[in-house]
């Protein structure tokens, strides 16, 4: 599968690569939608909270205002795809998000 040209990337580590797809800014919610992939060559899909500091670094916020929906990888690729959600306000983020995926990270 071709990936498209990358809006914004970022290393989590020595070759672990997240690249930042789509992002679509949602007023009505006043939070900002991601979909991306992280290209991991040799190494585990990474963790939750790697690609959360990744990502709240990106956009210049704390990493409690990220939330990562899924990552999905497939058997045996080097490839795995995420979708999350960075939010402006902690109050916003508890309404709209399940307390589940707040817990997990």
């Amino acid at each position: 599968m071709v990936s498209q040209a990358p809006l914004k990337t970022a290393s989590i580590e020595e070759g672990v690569v997240v690249n930042v797809l789509k992002e679509k800014y949602n007023k009505v919610i006043n939070r900002t939608e991601l979909f991306g992939e992280v290209i991991h060559l040799g190494k585990a899909t990474p963790r939750r909270s790697s690609l959360k500091e990744v990502l709240a670094r990106l956009y210049g916020k704390s990493p409690e205002y990220v939330v990562i929906k899924y990552i999905r990888s497939e058997y045996g690729s080097h490839r795995s795809v995420f979708r999350a959600n960075i939010y402006e306000d902690l109050q916003r983020l508890k309404f709209f998000e399940p307390d589940y995926l707040i817990k997990r990270g």
